[in-house]
């Protein structure tokens, strides 16, 4: 597998987990549990999660979690900056 393939499938495998994750600590928990799955270790999950939380306000992330579909602008390429940037 490609890094760029790699990269695609924890992105996908990070949106997935984000979007069926609940609230607050239970969302960031969600989120964790999905990124791990998808390979990532507990310290890098959590990193990314913190980085997103900057990017984000928390409503465009619950607007995420609710609305089917919805993404916030330029998320892939902040999620995918963030696994690269948590990752050194």
């Amino acid at each position: 597998m490609t890094t760029a393939s790699r990269g695609a499938l924890l992105a996908v495998t990070l949106l997935s987990a984000l979007a069926v994750s609940g609230c607050g600590d239970k969302n960031e928990q969600e989120f964790i549990r999905g990124c791990k799955s998808g390979g990532g270790t507990t310290a890098v999950c959590g990193c990314i999660w913190d980085e997103l939380k900057t990017k984000y306000t928390h409503g465009e992330l619950e607007k995420m979690n609710q609305q089917y579909g919805y993404v916030p602008p330029r998320f892939m390429d902040n999620m995918l900056s963030a696994a690269q940037q948590c990752r050194k």
